[in-house]
Order: C-alpha cells, then sequence, then structure tokens
C-alpha cells in the first residue's frame, strides 16, 4: 500500500501543473516511501522494486480525490490492524500510522473544498 501510494504520489507531482500541487504529491510521496521504509525494516525484507506507474491524472482535483480515497484506505487498514494488533509495540507502530495518514486525508479535503 505505501508503495503504491508512493508511486501515484510521485506521477502526480509531476504533471499537475499547480505548483502547490506538485509540492504537496512530492512530499506525500516521500512520506509514503519512509514508511515503506519502516516496514522492509521490520520485516527484513531486502530491496523492493518500485514499478513504473503514469495512470494519474494530469489535473490537480482528480488526484486530489485518488489521494483521498488512497488515504481513507490506509486509515481503514492500519486501524484495524492497531486494533488487531497483539504486541504492544506493533499496536503503537499501527497507530502512529493513522494519525499520519489522517493528517494525509486532511491536506487533500482542505484543497477540494
Amino acid at each position: 500500500m505505501e508503495i503504491s501510494n508512493n508511486i501515484f504520489y510521485k506521477c502526480a507531482s509531476k504533471k499537475v501543473p499547480e505548483l502547490d500541487g506538485q509540492k504537496i504529491f512530492k512530499i506525500l510521496a516521500k512520506v509514503e516511501m519512509e514508511h515503506a521504509s519502516v516496514w522492509k525494516k521490520i520485516l527484513k525484507l531486502n530491496k523492493v522494486e518500485i514499478p513504473k506507474y503514469d495512470k494519474c491524472a494530469a489535473k490537480y482535483k482528480p488526484n486530489l480525490e485518488e489521494s483521498h480515497s488512497r488515504e481513507d484506505r490506509a486509515i481503514k487498514f492500519y486501524g484495524q490492524a492497531a486494533a488487531e494488533a497483539e504486541n504492544p509495540r506493533v499496536k503503537e507502530i499501527f497507530e502512529a500510522f493513522v494519525e499520519v495518514e489522517t493528517d494525509h486525508l486532511h491536506l487533500s479535503e482542505a484543497r477540494l473544498k
């Protein structure tokens, strides 16, 4: 999910003409990759291949709507995972990700108005 979001945001940051959109999506791509790095480290994974992606929209609003959907999905996933986690540290990580993804959701909400 984090890698998928990262490549979506990278794509959006390159396609939208608005400077605000370019900056927001670039920052979100960076944060999503940081999340992926956390999971890579926790799960002791080898290098993860990042696929090419160019299916984002060339307009700001459709990408904001897609961002909103992606962040909503992440919040639900991490919230459910936190509720089911038995290890206190793992629960804490999931809850922290819910907070960060919620901040991302608010970024798109503020710009969709």
